[in-house]
Parts: structure tokens; sequence; C-alpha cells
């Protein structure tokens, strides 16, 4: 379970004992896991958005989290770096006959294709982080009135899924 919360808040809850926290877990949850146990130790770490430079070099490809981390608030990191595969896969399949799949401008060829999707998922998930992070007033308004909204519209909620699948 990843539990994400400003960092303030984060320092307080990794030094409560093992039973304190799991109550802290039910409260915030409002018991929709029923009773909680640990089962390992709880880590702590601040959670980064980070993305390389370049995904290229000669005869290297960065896929997956070693190209981008998000936040794992949508749980798209893996779909992202499934995509990265696929697209990565594409081009050598689709290289001219003999030609190096090492080679730097074929390589660029994902690199380009990739920064589109990679950028908008991490827009995505980091405007989801700040709508769901906030709390009262018109953004807690609209965010929960969309829930709502998806909620009673199954082909928009059926879209959303479609495309957190990849």
């Amino acid at each position: 379970m990843v539990w994400s919360l400003p960092a303030s808040r984060a320092e307080s809850v990794a030094r409560l004992q093992p039973e304190a926290l799991c109550r802290e877990v039910e409260a915030a949850s409002r018991g929709a896991f029923g009773r909680l146990s640990l089962s390992t130790p709880p880590k702590q770490y601040p959670l980064r958005q980070l993305r390389a430079q370049r995904l290229v070099q000669p005869r290297v490809a960065l896929v997956g989290d070693a190209a981008h981390v998000i936040h794992p608030l949508a749980g798209q990191g893996l779909n992202l770096g499934l995509q990265d595969a696929q697209a990565l896969a594409e081009v050598l399949a689709g290289r001219e006959p003999g030609r190096d799949p090492g080679e730097l401008r074929l390589l660029r060829r994902y690199e380009r294709a990739r920064a589109e999707p990679i950028l908008a998922m991490n827009a995505v998930v980091d405007g989801l982080f700040r709508l769901f992070g906030s709390e009262g007033g018109r953004w807690s308004r609209l965010r929960n009135a969309g829930l709502n909204l998806t909620d009673r519209l199954p082909v928009l909620k059926n879209l959303l899924i479609r495309q957190a699948m990849g």
C-alpha cells in the first residue's frame, strides 16, 4: 500500500507505532478496508517525479522506470513502461534490413515517439495528485462532482478504464 501525504504529515505518521499506524490508516480510509494489521515494517520515502533528459544514446535505450518515474497515485507507471517497450520493439522491428539496431538515429525514433505520451501522463498524474490533495473549497467540489458524474456515466467510466489499461 502506498499512502501519499504532505511531507510534514508523513513525518508524524512515520513515527507512529505499528498499531497506531494501522488505526490511522483505518480512520483515513473511513474503515473501507476493515481492521488492519501490518505484515511488514512500514517504509517511508519521498516521492519524486523523475524523467531522463534523453531516453537514448548510441546502443542504449531507456524504458520504464529507468526512463521516467511518476507518482504511484494512478498506478500508471507499469503501463507507461510497457508502452515504452512496445514502441521500442516496433522501432527495432521496422528498421531497414541490415541497419544497426543500436544506431542513435534509429533509436531517436523511439525517443520521439514516447516524448508526448510520457509528458502527458506526467501532467495527468501530477494534476490528479494536486486535485485529490486539495481539501475543501472549489477544487474539492469540482473533483467530487466529476467523480460522481463519471460514476453515473458507464460510457465515460469504461473509456477511462480502457485508457488506464493502456
